[in-house]
């Protein structure tokens, strides 16, 4: 069975991104879901816990929690 993973990868120099807040996005997390899906959403700062907890919580209702 394969698992998700959730990683924060620091935003390279060379990649711009926009959060969606509309502030320039320090991160990128990259998600690979249980569908196989991937995701690679930029964040800012502010704005990276509250997505990782979003998803965690996503990921508890699929599983039943």
């Amino acid at each position: 069975m394969v698992t998700h993973r959730t990683a924060v990868v620091p935003l390279d120099s060379e990649t711009s991104g926009v959060c969606l807040c509309g502030h320039r996005a320090d991160y990128v997390i990259e998600t690979r879901w249980f569908s196989g899906r991937h995701s690679r959403d930029p964040v800012c700062s502010p704005h990276v816990t509250a997505v990782l907890q979003g998803i965690a919580k996503k990921n508890a209702r699929r599983d039943g929690g």
